[in-house]
């Protein structure tokens, strides 16, 4: 039972032997931390239409983590009168984290024809007792200059944090995430984050750079705090922006295209972009080729290229050459590039008993096979048919995760239902999510022969296959060799 619902009912108890009433109570804060002070404040009235009050005390019922520092004394309260009681407290520097209860009595006598009759009220004031957590930042260097790869440490020299994130606010921002998490960060501890920042939207010049915590104290309330690093930016030497236009499939072939933009205030000549490192590979020339670009002044270049890098952002090195005021220059730069995972599935279908007969059932096994580079997860398998009619509760059979080369069966009990024998459509439908993060479903729909049930005189039907195959990928792709030479 929450504070406010513990209030109006002792309200409405006060109310109910009319004479001194409970209208109201506050505290100086949310809450509090071990040995800080605070002041609770009271207001207590003699409803209208009562008998003066005399001769009111008031006692306090308090926990031990809850230090009652002086009690002022009470005064008469005429009818339709209100008295403000405040009383000051500490809490004890040894106090543990809790919501404690501090009980308030007020007593006093009211005339009632001729008769002196007693009148009580109680209110309980709860008080959060939490060290807040005490959170700051630093970094390992504090010149930024595009893309760049930086140590946060995030210090707390408060109490714990739990489920501690991170983001950050401004034109500097992280790059790849729009909030990290750090997780648990205890009192009087640290604890450092590789992150890359993108400065590419910011001015020159120093700029302050705000980071946004979120967390949980010691109690699971939630809280925010902030923290604001003064870094410098330094684009000056290019004001070049280049942005991915095109998907790149890792450890595959692919068209890498590229569009940049001269935001810079100079002529350029020449623009060229290329990658030293052997993560991704160029073909042919082994750079990209952007021409001259002129202030405001956008151009595109597509390459093949090949990507040993895995799903998701990757800040990759980078070197941008160009002619500036007919002075050959060089840059050497990180640009974040987006890689889409190989992720491709296999399927083996098998059917028991067969032939597929009108009017039986038959077990259908589905075998899925990850051929992808990568594990594949939230993999689930649907198989549908105007021939067949499920006999499972649900249409769809869920697998789960799935290493590379990895595979795994599941199983549908249908009911032949055709009306004719002959050829029917089977489509077989999976669905799964690669290491991007990128949802995919592949659908392959493959006929299958459906006959009569054997004759009465026990002649034979014809036994056609044993085995259908549907062509996602035949069995013997288990056995593939992938080409990773690349270019």
């Amino acid at each position: 039972m929450n504070s406010k619902m513990i209030f109006a009912m002792l309200l409405a108890f006060g109310v109910a032997f009319a004479g001194l009433s409970v209208d109201a109570y506050t505290v100086s804060k949310t809450q509090y931390e071990p040995n800080e002070p605070g002041i609770v404040t009271v207001t207590v009235s003699n409803p209208i239409g009562s008998e003066r009050v005399t001769s009111i005390t008031m006692s306090i019922e308090n926990p031990p983590e809850i230090a009652v520092t002086s009690a002022p004394k009470m005064s008469d309260i005429d009818a339709g009168g209100t008295a403000i009681v405040s009383i000051p407290f500490r809490v004890r520097d040894d106090a543990r984290p809790g919501i404690y209860l501090l009980n308030v009595v007020f007593s006093g006598y009211k005339q009632s024809g001729g008769t002196s009759l007693a009148t009580v009220n109680t209110v309980s004031v709860p008080i959060t007792v939490v060290k807040e957590p005490d959170l700051s930042i630093s970094v390992d260097d504090s010149v930024l200059s595009g893309i760049d790869d930086v140590v946060l440490t995030v210090s707390n020299n408060g109490g714990p944090a739990k489920n501690l994130k991170l983001s950050a606010s401004g034109p500097v921002s992280i790059s790849g995430s729009d909030v990290l998490y750090i997780g648990e960060l205890a009192g009087n501890s640290s604890k450092s984050l590789e992150i890359t920042l993108d400065s590419r939207g910011a001015a020159d010049g120093p700029t302050d750079v705000a980071f946004i915590f979120e967390y949980q104290d010691e109690l699971g309330m939630g809280g925010l705090d902030n923290s604001t690093l003064r870094m410098t930016v330094r684009n000056e030497k290019l004001d070049l922006k280049f942005d991915q236009t095109s998907a790149i499939i890792t450890k595959m072939e692919s068209n890498l295209t590229f569009t940049v933009r001269n935001e810079g205030a100079e002529p350029l000549k020449d623009v060229r972009l290329s990658f030293p490192d052997d993560a991704l590979r160029l073909k042919d020339s082994g750079e990209m080729k952007f021409g001259n670009l002129a202030p405001g002044q956008s151009a595109s270049a597509s390459v093949v290229a090949f990507a040993e890098l895995p799903p998701g952002v990757n800040p990759v090195n980078a070197e941008i050459s160009y002619i500036e005021r007919d002075v050959q220059k060089l840059e050497a730069r990180q640009l974040p590039i987006t890689i889409t995972s190989d992720a491709d599935v296999g399927v083996y279908l098998e059917a028991k008993p067969l032939p597929l007969t009108l009017g039986s059932e038959h077990t259908i096994s589905v075998l899925v096979s990850n051929l992808g580079s990568y594990r594949i997860d939230n993999v689930d398998v649907s198989l549908q048919s105007p021939a067949f009619r499920s006999m499972d509760i649900s249409e769809k059979q869920y697998i789960g995760s799935l290493q590379n080369d990895d595979f795994s069966t599941v199983q549908f009990l249908m009911a032949v239902n055709a009306t004719s024998e002959g050829s029917a459509p089977v489509k077989v439908t999976i669905n799964y999510r690669d290491q991007s993060g990128e949802w995919k479903s592949k659908t392959v729909t493959q006929n299958v022969n459906v006959y009569s049930p054997p004759a009465a005189d026990g002649s034979p039907l014809p036994i056609v296959g044993g085995i259908v195959v549907l062509a996602i990928a035949v069995w013997f792709l288990f056995l593939r060799k992938k080409n990773t030479n690349g270019g």
